[in-house]
């Protein structure tokens, strides 16, 4: 966020301090916010749209991600589990469709936000190591008609892409991309204001007062509107209603000097992203600026849902890890220096996949839980979300995640020790496999009960 308000700090949009009326009012101003009134503007240009940001937009989880653009492929088996096969695969095709639309609107929009569609390469980085690089995801997109969409590569075609020596096993996906998410979120900004949206920032909303039309309050307004739009990603969590709909965890990045006479020395010349697959994986990004951004290998937890604590934006531990990630992946790359480090929340559902859901009386609208993955899953939501408001039914809105969640998270107290838990044995688990070492029962055990539970879901749905 601070190189993107170096580059563009974009008009003033003072907080609301009067009460005004919308035909729309969107609370949060995040990517799937800003992609919501995006769409809307454009679909129905009378609309009076109001958008109240607690922060300044892209001052939340929007501003402070990895900057993948991902699409779901890697997912798929947990998709077509969820939902079927037809409804999987057509998911995963709509996020996957949104890779390349947003490469198009920053074109047409003239947002500069540092935007590459070259792929991510997934790495197996050891033996125990599964995620993009690892078989069944290939093989279900294989058997479904879409082998395009991942292409497993030998150890030599990976590391002539990025000499990592840790790397046994590799898959490339075209459909994916990275960003500089802070400048797309500013350039949404933008180009809402351009179309008319009402945008004010630094206002703090206190609640909803349901009914037809529905009424926003702020600290010091409020906005009386017809249809409204909930998108406050992991602050839902304390709101009525919200409270397990998902947990709420920390990731971190940190960032390296400009350092392009060492992209260059470990054969990192293009834009791709790249991932291992560790439990907790680490994610990584080249900038425009030849810094390398990298985040994961540990994570925080937040007690009821809190993501402001400092657990989700300042634990130096976990930035940390990150750090010593980058490190281990390229050898080459000891004594780099790190600049700068910043951590964000993510509203991690227990299915791993975002929900949609219309609030009674029928007129308030939410879409939640993009567990990681909100570049293109909020893109894609701004879509749904549109459609929910003005009432129709087409390809977005007739997805299967516009049903609701999936499955509930624990209540707390039991949550949080219960999360808490799971990235012990995942975190320490990594590590003693980083030394040749087993990871033993009590580690694989407790490790593994997201997931398991995750595969329960998938399993129920199939």
């Amino acid at each position: 966020m601070q190189e993107a308000l170096a580059a563009d700090i974009g008009e003033p949009c003072p907080p609301l301090d009067a009460k005004v009326g919308a035909d729309v009012c969107i609370v949060g101003g995040g990517f799937a916010g800003l992609w919501t009134a995006i769409e809307l503007s454009a679909r129905e240009p009378g609309l009076r749209i109001a958008l109240l940001e607690r922060d300044i937009c892209g001052g939340g989880a929007s501003g402070r991600n990895g900057g993948f653009f991902s699409s779901s492929w890697w997912d798929l088996p947990g998709l077509t589990g969820l939902f079927g096969e037809a409804e999987g695969l057509r998911y995963a095709t709509a996020v996957s469709d949104e890779v390349a639309a947003a490469e198009r609107w920053c074109l047409d929009h003239e947002v500069d936000a540092w935007y590459h569609r070259e792929g991510a390469l997934g790495i197996r980085a050891g033996a125990w190591q599964e995620g993009i690089a690892g078989e069944g995801p290939a093989d279900v997109c294989a058997r479904m008609g879409e082998a395009a969409r991942m292409r497993r590569l030998t150890v030599e075609e990976a590391r002539s892409m990025a000499d990592s020596p840790r790397i046994t096993a590799a898959a490339f996906v075209p459909d994916a991309a990275i960003c500089q998410p802070a400048r797309l979120a500013r350039g949404l900004r933008r180009a809402a204001l351009e179309r008319g949206v009402r945008i004010f920032e630094r206002t703090a909303v206190r609640g909803i007062d349901r009914g037809r039309p529905a009424v926003v309050r702020a600290e010091t307004g409020a906005v009386r509107a017809d249809q409204v739009v909930l998108t406050i990603g992991s602050w839902a969590a304390s709101w009525p209603g919200f409270r397990r709909s998902f947990g709420v965890i920390a990731d971190y990045m940190v960032v390296t000097e400009p350092i392009p006479e060492l992209r260059r020395e470990i054969g990192w010349t293009s834009n791709m992203g790249i991932a291992d697959g560790r439990d907790l994986l680490y994610y990584l990004r080249p900038t425009d600026d030849d810094r390398i951004a990298i985040g994961g290998g540990a994570t925080g937890v937040a007690f009821a849902g809190r993501a402001e604590s400092r657990a989700v934006t300042h634990d130096r531990r976990i930035s940390d890890a990150a750090a010593r990630g980058l490190v281990w992946l390229f050898p080459q790359l000891e004594g780099v220096r790190f600049t700068h480090a910043w951590g964000g929340p993510i509203d991690m559902t227990p299915s791993f996949v975002p929900f949609y859901r219309t609030l009674p009386p029928g007129n308030v609208h939410a879409g939640l839980g993009f567990s990681g993955h909100g570049l293109s899953q909020t893109k894609l939501g701004g879509r749904i979300l549109a459609g929910s408001v003005l009432g129709v039914e087409d390809e977005y809105t007739s997805l299967p995640v516009n049903a609701g969640e999936v499955a509930k998270a624990p209540p707390e107290p039991l949550r949080w020790p219960a999360i808490r838990a799971a990235v012990w044995a995942l975190q320490s688990g990594d590590r003693q496999e980083e030394v040749g070492r087993s990871r033993g029962s009590l580690r694989s055990s407790i490790g593994s009960a997201p997931s398991r539970y995750r595969d329960r879901l998938v399993r129920r749905g199939a």
